[in-house]
């Protein structure tokens, strides 16, 4: 539910409180074309109390000389009621409005800000708000508002939370960066080609520089940490709808993996319908440190735990599309979502390396022109990661994406565990895509 607290400390009042004072009244108005302003009804209010209070003496004095004293106090009486409901609705009504401006302002505010999610979070409790209250007219204003967010929402997810639909970079960007050692812009070059170059220097990862940037990074987290929450680098992110075409779950070593299907195990239970599930993954060779006989074994470390009649196969994942099945068939499902949902195994290829001619494995990138190329229906899709990788993985399938499509990129967050040089290389990644996007 939610309440004018939840938008502004100016109303401290809840709607449901005043809902069953003002709804008729105010639907009334509305109804009819009467819409005042609440100060006008709160001056009639006034008006009228004072003239019903001043009737009413005035029948004391004539209770000696006139058998209507009575009558003309009753009517005093009549009037300075009909005073009090005015003012009291005007009062009413303007908290109401209040409301609603109050709600308008924080979604305008988030709008701006790139903040899709957010905004819409407010206007959809918004409008079933003065839905309930009966305020039709108010409702169907922010119903607009829930369809035109909801668009944008699957169009750009959280990639203008960074940068702006001009590609200028976000306040809480400039901040960041200049804390990690930017120094300022200047205006002889673009601005989101000076911050690619300077990030992908300074931030992505190196390894002969990896320990350094590690302890550098590490000293600032305590600055650094609040604005990557802010861009959305930390937190988890849920659904923001309850139907979807489909599921695309990226692929990753086997923990994530693990990880990133026990939460869209979470979502189903809570009520989140798909009909196909894609696994978005290839043949990169399994890790042996961490993708092993024993790791497919042990489901200690994990949510998602092995079905107790799961058998054991006679031979072992050797590529991480591989590695997916086995998760998948090996895995807790709940019963009706093993039998609604069609499973999809997306295998790209190993490709050659331009510079050295070797073959190296496929990047998200790679995964996603390989799921296209299967042409999955049009339509809206959750795409499942997890934090830090959030925001990177949702720009690339945007960026692939033909026509017909829409995202609702989501995911766990992070364990709080990982090094501050992990979620910079991630800012780095991200800024190099956005950067590319920008030129097309």
């Amino acid at each position: 539910m939610a309440t004018p607290s939840r938008i502004s400390n100016e109303y401290s009042q809840t709607p449901y409180a005043i809902a069953h004072k003002t709804s008729s009244f105010k639907d009334f108005l509305y109804r009819n074309g009467l819409n005042f302003a609440p100060d006008v009804f709160c001056a009639m209010g006034r008006g009228l109390s004072a003239s019903g209070v001043g009737i009413m003496s005035y029948s004391r004095k004539l209770q000696s000389t006139t058998f209507g004293a009575p009558f003309v106090f009753a009517g005093g009486l009549i009037i300075t009621l009909l005073g009090m409901a005015s003012l009291y609705a005007g009062n009413q009504v303007a908290e109401v409005q209040g409301y609603v401006k109050a709600s308008q302002n924080a979604i305008q505010q988030h709008e701006q800000s790139g903040d899709y999610g957010a905004a819409l979070k407010i206007a959809r409790n918004s409008y079933e708000d003065l839905l309930k209250m009966g305020l039709s007219q108010d409702a169907r204003n922010f119903s607009q508002t829930v369809k035109r967010l909801e668009e944008k929402l699957l169009a750009f997810g959280s990639s203008r939370l960074l940068f702006d639909e001009n590609y200028q970079p976000r306040v809480k960007l400039l901040q960041l960066l200049k804390i990690v050692g930017m120094e300022p812009l200047n205006k002889s070059e673009k601005a989101i080609v000076q911050i690619n170059n300077w990030a992908q220097k300074n931030l992505l990862r190196h390894g002969e520089r990896w320990h350094e940037q590690t302890d550098r990074f590490e000293e600032l987290k305590p600055k650094i940490k609040p604005l990557l929450n802010e861009l959305g680098f930390v937190d988890d992110s849920s659904p923001h709808f309850k139907e979807y075409q489909g599921a695309i779950v990226h692929g990753a070593l086997l923990p994530r993996v693990r990880l990133r299907l026990q939460y869209l195990i979470e979502q189903w239970k809570q009520g989140v319908r798909f009909s196909h599930i894609y696994f978005l993954s290839g043949e990169r060779p399994l890790e042996a440190q961490h993708e092993n006989q024993s790791t497919f074994m042990d489901d200690s470390g994990s949510l998602l735990k092995i079905r107790k009649e799961w058998s054991v196969p006679l031979e072992f994942p050797k590529t991480e599309s591989e590695m997916t099945q086995l998760i998948w068939e090996q895995s807790e499902i709940p019963e009706d979502m093993r039998k609604e949902v069609e499973v999809h195994f997306i295998n790209a290829p190993m490709k050659k390396d331009s510079k050295s001619d070797r073959l190296i494995r496929p990047t998200t990138d790679d995964t996603v022109e390989t799921w296209f190329k299967a042409l999955p229906p049009h339509g809206r899709y959750l795409a499942i990661t997890n934090a830090p990788y959030t925001n990177r993985q949702d720009l690339v399938v945007r960026a692939i994406a033909p026509k017909g499509y829409g995202f609702d990129t989501v995911g766990s967050g992070s364990k709080g565990q990982e090094k501050t040089a992990i979620f910079l290389d991630e800012l780095a990644r991200f800024i190099f895509q956005i950067k590319q996007l920008s030129e097309k």
